[in-house]
């Protein structure tokens, strides 16, 4: 093989390797802005599932006090939205700044999402001890009498465990135990026709959503790993293209 051979077998070799990069270049980017796209829609989902906690049980902080959490979802939620569009004008700009400022975003909110989701978890692990705590010292306060019918009413519960939270206490089955309390009639509500004990209703709603909200943060998690490794590569190579 002569010297011209070698040097077209080394050209053609370069143009390879550069046509290599250029694909995995333009994959990495449209995945980079499709995968946050996705990542978007899932700040919303998590803005929306904390949202509906938050303004369900807003008139009952008094008795069920999580209003540092689901605000704190809440607020990650925005974070997450917001970077997450930035992360998809800066792959379409290409701007290293822009992407390396998104992929140290990234690793922070990854690390935040890990220890909310492992309070999260941690919390459901002892749900209905818990709600049974805030139940019981609710219900023995009088002056949240309102209050608590009010979540009975909401949640179609009777007392912490029944119609026989109020017998035991020697205290009338008040009608939000009941269906339709806000009947004109006069309503006789008595353990025939009462809900079931607040608690269990309580703790199966803690459950459903703190395992949705658990569930889509575990894969927001593993969303963002794969984003700051795009959006790492996607400068390295803008910086490589750019020294050349």
């Amino acid at each position: 093989m002569d010297q011209s051979d070698q040097t077209q077998t080394f050209l053609r070799r370069k143009v390879n390797e550069v046509r290599m990069c250029c694909l995995a270049e333009f994959i990495v980017k449209y995945v980079l802005i499709i995968v946050n796209i996705v990542f978007a829609l899932a700040g919303l989902a998590i803005i929306g599932l904390g949202t509906a906690v938050h303004v369900n049980l807003n008139d009952f902080y008094q008795i069920i006090d999580i209003r540092v959490l689901t605000i704190s979802v809440i607020v990650l939620g925005c974070i997450v939205f917001v970077i997450a569009f930035c992360a998809c004008c800066g792959a379409i700009r290409e701007s290293k700044c822009m992407l390396g400022f998104y992929a140290a975003c990234m690793a922070i909110l990854a690390a935040l999402k890990i220890y909310i989701t492992v309070v999260i978890f941690s919390f459901l692990g002892h749900t209905m001890d818990t709600i049974s705590k805030w139940l019981d010292t609710a219900f023995k306060n009088r002056d949240l009498d309102p209050v608590f019918n009010g979540l009975e009413m909401l949640f179609q519960c009777c007392g912490t465990n029944g119609t026989s939270s109020y017998v035991a206490a020697g205290r009338p089955i008040p009608v939000s135990c009941c269906p339709h309390p806000e009947a004109e009639t006069p309503l006789q509500c008595d353990s025939t026709n009462a809900f079931g004990g607040c608690t269990d209703k309580l703790s199966d709603y803690f459950d459903t959503f703190g395992e949705a909200i658990g569930g889509v943060l575990v894969v927001v998690i593993i969303v963002e790993c794969i984003c700051v490794i795009f959006g790492l590569f996607m400068c390295c190579q803008i910086r490589g293209r750019r020294t050349v």
